[in-house]
């Protein structure tokens, strides 16, 4: 599915974006905010596109980025927690998504692993949502640790 998506602050983003692509997603737009300026690259990116990804930094497994967010989509809280809006939930992690009849936003941590656990849930929903097709299974995201770690354990050739 094509999605457009908006980083707030998240230092992961190769590994994310990596992380997206291999999941099936085709990203349509890439929008990097500072603090204060994601509602208006918000407004930008929903008029464009059907689906828009936020991914930013977690605090306890959660998006910590989320509070302007709800209140700029009307999202109503209660005692911090967004009422009305789908949870995706892992082990150690969570995730909204907040929908319309015709558009969906996703708030996600930025951390690889929980993405990686939430990402299933998230399809779930949208292949039901707009009627998609299962994503084709991408090739496996790189091992960056062990590959460096390879590389520097490897003798030096005179």
């Amino acid at each position: 599915m094509e999605a457009a998506v908006l980083y707030c602050g998240a230092r992961r983003t190769a590994y994310c974006q990596e992380l997206l692509e291999g999941s099936g997603f085709q990203l349509a737009e890439i929008c990097v905010a500072e603090k204060d300026q994601e509602l208006p690259c918000l407004g930008r990116l929903l008029q464009k596109n059907k689906l828009v990804l936020i991914l930013g930094p977690a605090r306890s497994g959660q998006p910590a980025f989320c509070q302007p967010i709800f209140k700029a989509l009307h999202v109503p809280m209660l005692e911090g927690s967004p009422q009305g809006v789908l949870t995706l939930q892992a082990e150690d992690c969570t995730g909204w998504l907040v929908e319309s009849r015709e558009q969906a936003v996703a708030l996600l941590p930025d951390h690889p692993v929980y993405l990686a656990q939430l990402l299933p849930q998230l399809w779930l929903r949208l292949r039901r949502k707009f009627d998609l097709q299962q994503p084709k299974a991408g090739k496996p995201a790189p091992n960056y640790t062990k590959l460096v770690d390879s590389a520097f354990t490897g003798k030096e050739q005179l």
